[in-house]
């Protein structure tokens, strides 16, 4: 068809065939050739947006498909809420891992070209520098702080992808950071993603070698009945029987890197000092969420709670970390603040073998949950 022809097409028709481009780059060219189709581009739907930028994940969206999950997460988090049936297929599609989670997002998520457009500007403003912080805290430059073993208080033999560490942190906020306002606003009517579902993230999305590579895989993966059936993992995505020295093998330890971040004497003081800059006190000054479970231990909640809800915040609540930006942050933290203090008593507790987590997004329980075991032998070699 000539171009003449093409033009003189009618508008739906024509915003069809722009739906049936191979990928991003294709309909951001074809929109440039003349006003006609430029104008059309504007009426493309989001999830044709994001099926095109799918398409090239690995190219524009990189840490593939980790970018594009953490962009659509928000949303998939909300589509699940709205029902338990779409809960159960959240769930479900978890066990397919990161890649499981972006096929959900597809077929229920969208985009559009101007939010793709302010995620290219928060790589620059954002994500890169952000990267680079937990670099130091987990990462390559953290390895090489001179006398390592002798020098750093929480030294440990550590296999960490910082960039993917980053939107591990974010898409666990962008999933579930809504459902910290039905706690603090005590509203029993709104409904919760389980605590279930977040260890299925954990287990699936967050793979980690240690638990396979150091003799972990029959702790971990099998149907013993004795074993809390939300620790079993499924030999699926991620767990898919590979051979250890496989290159399809994963070496990253991106659960116990993100524990690592979360507990890193460089990464928290980030979040204190900007406590501080709000103008409010501490719960807990000396406040310590060790790295497992002890029942009985005095440790504050609502300091526990407080952390927890600034770290979970997801991709846009990272900006906490740039100094730029914090402005905009420190009456949200007053706020959470007073909505903490107004709480009567503790959200449940919820146990999970021989370990806990909590009712509200607790990540660092949700992650010692998973690798308990090989805490706990850390523990005993101590």
């Amino acid at each position: 068809m000539s171009s003449a022809g093409l033009l003189s097409l009618p508008p739906e028709l024509m915003l069809l065939l722009l739906g049936h481009l191979h990928n991003i780059e294709d309909l951001i060219n074809t929109s440039l050739t003349c006003s006609q189709l430029t104008n059309c581009m504007a009426k493309v739907t989001p999830k044709v947006i994001l099926r095109l930028a799918a398409a090239q994940t690995k190219v524009f969206f990189r840490p593939s498909p980790h970018f594009l999950v953490t962009a659509t997460a928000r949303e998939l988090g909300n589509w699940a809420r709205k029902s338990d049936a779409n809960e159960k297929e959240l769930a479900l599609r978890l066990e397919e891992g990161i890649d499981g989670l972006l096929e959900l997002a597809l077929e229920h998520c969208g985009l559009t070209m101007e939010r793709i457009r302010e995620l290219q500007l928060l790589r620059y403003s954002l994500i890169n520098p952000v990267t680079n912080i937990i670099d130091q805290c987990v990462g390559l430059q953290w390895a090489k702080t001179p006398g390592f073993w002798d020098t750093v208080d929480d030294a440990i033999t550590l296999s960490a992808d910082p960039p993917v560490t980053l939107f591990h942190l974010a898409t666990y906020g962008e999933l579930f950071a809504p459902d910290f306002e039905t706690i603090l606003n005590q509203d029993s009517n709104s409904r919760r993603l389980s605590v279930d579902t977040r260890l299925e993230f954990i287990k699936y999305c967050l793979p980690d070698c240690s638990f396979l590579a150091n003799g972990y895989s029959q702790l971990f993966i099998g149907t013993d009945p004795a074993e809390d059936q939300r620790l079993q993992i499924r030999t699926t995505g991620p767990y898919t029987v590979v051979p250890p020295r496989s290159p399809l093998f994963s070496t990253h330890n991106h659960n116990i890197a993100l524990t690592w971040l979360i507990r890193s004497s460089r990464f928290r003081p980030l979040y204190k000092d900007l406590r501080a800059k709000a103008g409010v006190p501490e719960f807990q000054k000396d406040f310590d969420d060790g790295w497992w479970f002890e029942e009985g231990v005095n440790q504050n909640w609502r300091q526990r709670l407080w952390e927890c809800i600034m770290v979970c915040q997801g991709l846009e609540g990272l900006k906490m970390l740039i100094t730029k930006e914090q402005l905009h942050w420190l009456s949200k933290i007053r706020e959470w603040r007073d909505k903490i203090t107004n709480l009567d008593r503790e959200p449940p507790l919820v146990k999970v073998g021989q370990q806990a987590t909590l009712e509200y997004p607790y990540l660092l329980g949700d992650l010692r949950v998973c690798a308990y075991r090989f805490a706990n032998d850390r523990r005993r070699r101590r």
